[in-house]
């Protein structure tokens, strides 16, 4: 857990920028004492940042701070290996080679109960075609923190409960499987099976401003089975 906040505060830092400890604390979903913590923690390690206290200050990456070696976990391998299927999916011409040799190499990073894992996590990231002008227009990138916790989520086949905000303003809040994730470029959305309603339930991702994981795994339910429930309602998003 440590060494996950401390490579996700590096991860922010590397940017360039200068920031406070409150907003790395929203940013990444967790405590301003978490955010401390990680920061003294880097520092231990090697890593030399410069602060400024006051009104308009804040922390950042020193110019000439060595930076240590991120070893990559293992979900964060499944991660990179979801990515880079997506990324074959759509087609890259001039990536194909590049892509094809890193997940090579990314595979061998993972046992044969993980590769099978992988596998199914795939399956459950279903690719459509481009979203319309008109929901391009109001995507909006949605919120890490909140992403966090639906990765968390979906990785482990979890509840999750969520605040949802629908394209009428209308806000409610849910509980539901996060069965599949359906990308409608660059629109992402979580095809879910939602447990107030006892049906199957399409969500904007952008829409969604906070996630919690409940407790308890949940079965798969078909892909097709799903699709076909929604299909007509979300031909029109």
């Amino acid at each position: 857990m440590k060494a996950r906040l401390t490579d996700s505060l590096l991860g922010l830092l590397a940017k360039g920028e200068r920031w406070t400890a409150q907003t790395l604390a929203d940013e990444l979903g967790v405590s301003l004492r978490s955010v401390r913590r990680g920061l003294a923690l880097m520092q231990q390690e090697g890593v030399t940042l410069d602060s400024e206290p006051g009104r308009g200050g804040g922390v950042r990456l020193a110019r000439r701070s060595g930076v240590p070696r991120m070893a990559l976990t293992q979900r964060e391998v499944i991660t990179l290996l979801m990515g880079l299927a997506v990324a074959e999916s759509y087609g890259a011409p001039l990536l194909a080679t590049e892509l094809r040799t890193l997940r090579g190499k990314l595979g061998l990073v993972l046992g044969p109960a993980d590769r099978a894992g992988h596998k199914q996590l795939r399956e459950r990231v279903l690719l459509g075609g481009a979203a319309s002008e008109a929901v391009r227009s109001s995507w909006q990138m949605p919120r890490p923190a909140m992403l966090a916790q639906l990765q968390e989520a979906f990785f482990a086949q979890q509840g999750l409960g969520i605040s949802y905000c629908d394209g009428m303003g209308q806000s409610s809040r849910r509980d539901i499987e996060p069965q599949y994730l359906l990308i409608n470029a660059p629109v992402w959305y979580v095809l879910a099976w939602d447990l107030g309603k006892q049906a199957t339930r399409c969500f904007r991702l952008d829409r969604i401003s906070q996630a919690q994981p409940r407790p308890g795994r949940f079965l798969l339910r078909p892909a097709a089975q799903m699709m076909d429930e929604v299909g007509q309602f979300f031909s029109t998003l």
